[in-house]
Formats: structure tokens, C-alpha cells, sequence
């Protein structure tokens, strides 16, 4: 596909993303008063966006290995590339919880419903306070019977990119001692890691082998970055 037709197809996907997004957070906005209504909401959102990929943009996504894994299963961390990581398991799991940065939650309508649909808000300057008051969250999550989802690397990474991930994810690793599925995906190569370009693709989400509890921090971290890095 030409350079141009990527350009325009990815102006025209922005355009309906954007003003979906704006329309909804304002039509809706009295959902607010409801999490069920705003957890309900942002799966619409997000099967929108996915559609709009799909029909405008030629990006396919497939879920692969999840059937393998005991439906118990409960905490996810993901390699993380671009935006599109934040919307996909809206869709997927209607009941995922994410971890996101505080900065976040002030972004208009997208902040809001993130924030009344209990996503975890983290300070991640707020050192050990923070730290415990978020593994605190994780819990009550958990026992809400939520998918719990991290992106252990804290930030957004190229194409190709390995990184060392941060080792939060170790912390709610022994707290919450239960296993862990690391799940790589590559959106980066569709979704541009600077949120413009969409080019076409097959987008291909694959849940490995969960990592099982009683891990030191370094056999942890090794296994971990072993299946979320390239």
C-alpha cells in the first residue's frame, strides 16, 4: 500500500476515532454515575475503535493461546507498543482492569470513564506509599474476580525494542502469589508508538505459558522479559 493511501486512511480513522470519542463522553457522560454503565461503555468504545482498524485501516487482530489457560486465570502483563494496547482487552475481557498512570486520569472523558470504570490509578513518584496503597487496589480487584492488566515496562516501546522491565511487577507478583501470563503482542508495527500512522496488518495477541508462583525476583524477571521482549 502507497505511503499516501496509508496517510489518508490513517487521517480518516483518527477522525472517527477521535469525534467517537468526544461524542460518546458527552452523549454519556451521565454514565458516569453508574461504574456497570461506564464499564459497558468503554467495551462499546473499544469494539468501535477495533471495527474502525478493521474497515478502514486493514488491521486484523487475533487472540491466540488464552483457550489454553485456566479461565481462573486473573493477572496479564504486556509488552507495550502503542495506544492500542490501552483499548484491546476493553473489548476482550468485559471486566479488565488496567493499571495506569496517574497522569492519565486528567485526560477529558477517556480520564473519567477510566477512572469511574476502577481502573488502578498509580503515583508513580509516590515511592512506597504509592507502591502499597496500589498492591492494596490490586487485591480488591482480585477478589472482584477482575482480569487484572499491567504493562510491566511502565512505558511505551519500539518495534523490535528489548527492554528491562521495571520491577513493580515483581512486588504484585509475591503479594498477590498467584500466577502471572505475560502476553506479547506487536501493535507497534500497525499502531504507530507516536499514536498517527495506522498501517495494515495482522495483529496477533498471544497469551504464553503463565508463570507460576514461588519465583525469586530473578528467575521472575528472566522468564518475564524472555516472553514479553523480542
Amino acid at each position: 500500500m502507497s505511503k499516501l493511501l496509508i496517510i489518508i486512511r490513517s487521517l480518516l480513522f483518527n477522525f472517527l476515532f477521535f469525534n467517537t470519542t468526544f461524542i460518546l463522553g458527552i452523549v454519556c457522560l451521565p454514565l458516569l454515575l453508574s461504574q456497570k454503565a461506564s464499564v459497558e461503555l468503554a467495551a462499546l468504545w473499544a469494539k468501535l475503535t477495533i471495527y474502525y482498524l478493521k474497515i478502514i485501516c486493514g488491521i486484523k487482530i487475533s487472540y491466540r493461546g488464552y483457550e489454553k489457560l485456566n479461565n481462573n486465570t486473573t493477572v496479564f502483563a504486556l509488552r507495550h507498543e502503542s495506544i492500542l494496547d490501552t483499548i484491546l482487552f476493553l473489548d476482550y475481557f468485559i471486566n479488565a482492569k488496567y493499571i495506569m498512570k496517574k497522569e492519565l486520569k486528567y485526560i477529558p472523558f477517556y480520564g473519567w470513564f477510566a477512572v469511574r470504570c476502577g481502573h488502578i490509578v498509580v503515583n508513580r513518584k509516590g515511592g512506597a506509599s504509592s507502591l502499597k496503597e496500589m498492591l492494596s487496589k490490586v487485591e480488591d480487584k482480585l477478589v472482584a474476580n477482575n482480569k487484572l492488566i499491567i504493562f510491566p515496562h511502565g512505558t511505551r516501546i519500539k518495534v523490535g525494542q528489548s527492554q528491562r522491565i521495571q520491577s513493580g511487577i515483581y512486588a504484585i507478583y509475591k503479594y498477590i502469589d498467584t500466577p502471572i501470563v505475560p502476553v506479547f503482542l506487536s501493535t507497534g508495527n500497525e499502531w504507530d508508538i507516536n499514536g498517527f500512522t495506522k498501517r495494515p496488518g495482522n495483529i496477533d495477541v498471544v497469551f504464553c505459558e503463565k508463570i507460576e508462583e514461588g519465583l525469586d525476583k530473578a528467575q521472575f524477571m528472566t522468564q518475564l522479559e524472555s516472553k514479553i521482549n523480542p
